[in-house]
């Protein structure tokens, strides 16, 4: 299989209250930006849902982070610049009730 690599990270949940925007602000303007420097990341993106419809889980915000090949993937999960972020990731979880977890997809 070709393909691009996709890896999905889904905040399940809500900011807590008067956190809204510090919430956003964490992941628009410092999680997304490191993200793009890792090793091996092709890009990254932040998606805010606009719509819904027929009563899907409620993901409050949806990262994806593209990579060429699986090796590229391998290497940002084990790179030393993500394990220095998550310091940072932990603190947005603070501002957030919720989960977050992980798809990786193969693009077609």
């Amino acid at each position: 299989m070709t393909g691009m690599l996709i890896r999905s990270a889904f905040w399940i949940g809500a900011p807590r209250a008067g956190q809204e925007e510090t919430f956003a602000a964490a992941i628009n303007d410092e999680l997304v930006p490191a993200m793009r420097r890792f090793p091996g990341v092709s890009s990254v993106k932040a998606l805010w849902p606009v719509g819904r419809e027929n009563d899907p889980p409620h993901i409050h915000c949806q990262v994806i982070v593209a990579y060429d090949s699986h090796d590229d993937m391998q290497r940002m999960l084990q790179s030393k610049e993500r394990a220095a972020l998550r310091p940072r990731v932990q603190a947005a979880m603070t501002l957030f009730d919720g989960t977050v977890s992980h798809i990786d997809y193969r693009t077609v």
